[in-house]
């Protein structure tokens, strides 16, 4: 699962693979990431994901507040 962190000053660390395990570097230093949530293996969230993608790709954008009531 790689991922991106976006700190407040606009850096961004982004995760990546090595020996089969997920690694992140921050100021030099590599951290292994530890029991990593893998959000797409629940078939509902996956499901919301591949929607969201489909959403994205087409150009609908929804507004926080429209996607809170959903919630």
């Amino acid at each position: 699962m790689n991922f991106s962190l976006k700190a407040p000053d606009g850096t961004v660390i982004e995760s990546y693979e090595k020996d089969h395990k997920e690694f992140i570097r921050i100021a030099g230093l590599e951290y292994e990431v530890y029991n990593p949530v893998e959000l797409d293996s629940d078939p509902e969230i996956r499901q919301m994901i591949e929607i969201s993608e489909k959403d994205i790709k087409q150009g609908n954008l929804y507004p926080t507040d429209d996607l809170i009531k959903l919630v």
